[in-house]
């Protein structure tokens, strides 16, 4: 029998449980634990009546999302559409579009989410006035990402 490289069991790939606030559930990362390294799977499992995270909206990254289970509300800009098993949700990068996901208070939302991993991104978080920063280099040549609120300035602000 063929070795099983590049294969790996859902049931055999560990979950982490997050809880903070109105947030809260489980995901594993089966894209990584698979041996992914472009595109990102992962299983999400979000906790009855609670958030999957903050609305945001992906400026370079595609994602899809396909429900397993249970039942909930897709947070979607501004409106507010129930989802459930079997249904698949695309959000294309740059759209603007912010979206969330909310399980019903009687049981948790189960789905599957499907990106890109890209090197450079930023993500918007209307809610909040946030912006994350994702890929910055710095003169060392080390990655890192940032989170915060951007305030406006002049080309030159700082430089003269």
């Amino acid at each position: 029998m063929a070795e099983r490289s590049g294969i790996v069991s859902m049931h055999e790939v560990p979950q982490e449980e997050w809880q903070e606030g109105r947030f809260g559930g489980r995901d594993q990362d089966l894209g990584r634990a698979a041996g992914s390294v472009r595109v990102g799977l992962r299983r999400e499992v979000i906790s009855p009546g609670k958030q999957s995270g903050p609305r945001h909206a992906h400026m370079s990254e595609e994602e899809i999302f396909v429900v397993l289970g249970g039942r909930g509300t897709l947070l979607r800009g501004e409106e507010r559409v129930a989802v459930g098993a079997g249904d698949v949700v695309a959000f294309p990068a740059g759209t603007g579009v912010a979206y969330a996901f909310v399980a019903d208070r009687e049981e948790e939302l189960e789905f599957l989410s499907i990106g890109e991993r890209k090197e450079t991104e930023v993500i918007v978080y209307p809610d909040s006035g946030k912006l994350l920063v994702g890929g910055i280099v710095d003169e060392e040549g080390q990655r890192y990402n940032r989170v915060g609120r951007l305030r406006e300035a002049d080309y030159l602000d700082g430089e003269l």
